[in-house]
């Protein structure tokens, strides 16, 4: 019976579940950004039970970035689902037919009663949709029974918004129960767009001369949404001429970012000194590489993407009659280049009358090259699409002339939060979690970090068994040895096993294969950080710790 629930959810989760509306109860000061009376959200979460209809085991998962609430709450279910080696599967089924409860907090469109206006949730301001989620915990809490605690996961603006949740109910010593705060491809030091397709965008949308009308959506409903203004670290409107909205200040070369991230980060890192929630396990999965690897330009075996890479280089020969265009965009420069064209645009009627040129220039900090071709989870550019109204032809003629299909979006320094000093950020440092230098620290006790830059927010199955074995580790481990005694200081690993431990014992380390078979078998002495060599095939294996005394804990853990 259970297998026949199980299989009609996965078919049709969503007619067995209410959607529910509701306003927080608290209204955060958005006062410093110019909202002159500040607004409670509202928000919906669906309460997804596994099939005993207990709902005893919740785990909460926190929309991100979704200008127009493409997503809903159906969508972001399915946002869970990834391709596994028998072929599709979700991991909300896998946590639900494991006896855990899904509770997904969605941002909608919605009407506010007070004055009447739309407001866009996905692309809110984040302060207001974090306490959402708080209200949305204690719901939880006083829903629920028995004393499992709970497990958040946060994908993308998810993660910095249930981060900031965290952070408030913390300072204000306020219950979140929680055990487990999953971070996906969360942008904790920013996201990106390039700038120069910024410029190019804007410009095309609202000049006068062109008028595209159909951009325009993209613009104000995603680049000017609050979310995106306190997101970006490098923005448009920071590099507006004074008096425009579409020509840049030619003295304003280096990345900068709207006045609203300031004020978010200041905000974010306001309630403790760490910036982050401190009662609760943190890790952070990312999409970008860990291992400083770039991304090509289209598909898997286009040019390599570097520093000031060409994105646009295309003449129209009648964009109107007897006018043409030339339309340039390249990505942020390397340091040593200096200032660099990114976007220009040259409009000339009957071959002699200038209608249109205008330019944007950028430039690199010493410490790092342009961000645009640093390793990241990857925006594909064809999302833009959703957003493009219907037009004249000028849009999609732009978007055809990409030389690139995708950019680095989620820098993945920024996914592992890195420690930066004086908050200059090397976007292609090499990554080195085994040395925790100043430049290496991150305040996330365990990360999953993929070989080559992925898609932002995409499930595999390596990520999804890191995550499983994070869900599961209570259920794994005989209890005994505490679920924090030992800890898993990476995953996957590659050539070597490193274990964190809070106490000093003899240990008897057993590695199985799935099929049960022992592949590694040592004795040690655990104490602080071990590395443990291990040789062993890719794929997934079962880690088991025992004791002298009987004791026992045991782990997933993918091999690369």
């Amino acid at each position: 019976m259970k297998f026949y629930l199980r299989l009609f959810l996965s078919i049709c989760p969503f007619l067995l579940v209410a959607q529910t509306q509701f306003t927080a109860s608290i209204t955060p000061d958005l006062s410093a950004y110019g909202e002159t009376t500040s607004y409670p959200g509202l928000g919906e979460y669906a309460i997804f039970n596994s099939a005993d209809e207990v709902f005893d085991k919740p785990i909460i998962m926190v929309d991100g970035f979704d200008p127009g609430d493409t997503r809903t709450i159906e969508g972001l279910y399915d946002l869970l689902n990834y391709e596994g080696s028998t072929g599709i599967l979700n991991l909300a089924d896998l946590v639900l037919a494991d006896g855990y409860d899904l509770v997904v907090l969605n941002f909608p469109v919605y009407t506010r009663i007070e004055d009447g206006l739309s407001v866009d949730g996905g692309a809110d301001f984040m302060e207001r949709n974090a306490m959402l989620l708080v209200d949305l915990l204690n719901i939880v809490n006083a829903t629920k029974t028995g004393n499992e605690q709970n497990i958040i996961i946060g994908p993308s603006m998810g993660g910095i918004i249930s981060r900031y949740a965290l952070n408030y109910m913390e300072a204000n010593n306020l219950e979140h129960d929680t055990r487990l705060w999953i971070s996906f491809d969360a942008p904790h030091h920013g996201a990106n767009v390039p700038i120069g397709l910024q410029h190019q965008l804007n410009y095309l949308a609202f000049s006068p001369d062109i008028n595209a009308i159909e951009l325009q959506p993209l613009i104000n409903g995603l680049l000017k949404s609050s979310a995106a203004r306190q997101l970006l670290v490098d923005h448009f409107e920071a590099h507006l001429l004074a008096g425009s909205d579409i020509e840049f200040d030619p003295l304003k070369t280096l990345p900068e970012p709207h006045p609203y991230r300031t004020l978010f980060q200041s905000n974010i890192n306001s309630f403790n000194t760490s910036g982050f929630p401190e009662n609760v396990r943190k890790i952070s999965i990312i999409n970008g590489s860990g291992e400083g690897r770039p991304y090509n330009a289209i598909g898997i075996t286009g040019p390599v993407v570097i520093p000031g890479y060409p994105v646009v280089d295309v003449f129209f020969p009648s964009i109107a009659p007897f006018t043409t265009a030339d339309l340039k965009v390249n990505l942020t420069p390397a340091s040593a280049s200096g200032i660099s064209l990114v976007s220009s645009i040259e409009v000339i009627a009957f071959g002699v009358i200038e209608v249109i040129n205008t330019s944007a220039s950028s430039d690199a900090y010493s410490y790092s090259d342009g961000i645009d071709a640093a390793p990241g989870g990857l925006f594909y550019i064809s999302g833009f699409n959703d957003t493009i109204e219907p037009g004249s032809d000028l849009a999609t003629d732009f978007l055809n002339a990409l030389q690139i299909d995708k950019f680095n979006f989620i820098p993945s320094v920024s996914a592992l939060a890195l420690e930066i000093t004086n908050d200059e950020i090397d976007w292609y440092h090499t990554i080195d979690l085994d040395d925790r230098a100043t430049t290496n620290n991150t305040p996330f006790d365990a990360t999953f970090l993929p070989i080559d830059n992925e898609s932002h927010v995409l499930l595999t199955e390596n990520n999804v068994a890191f995550a499983l074995n994070e869900i599961f580790a209570p259920q794994l481990s005989i209890l005994d040895i505490d679920a924090t005694d030992i800890l898993l200081a990476k995953n996957p690993i590659k050539d070597e096993l490193i274990l964190q431990s809070n106490f000093k014992d003899s240990i008897e380390l057993t590695v199985y294969d799935l099929l049960g078979h022992s592949v590694f078998n040592s004795s040690l002495i655990l104490d602080g950080v071990t590395t443990i060599p291990l040789d062993l095939p890719s794929g997934i294996y079962i880690l088991k710790c025992s004791s002298v005394e009987g004791r026992q804990q045991t782990f997933k853990i993918v091999v690369n």
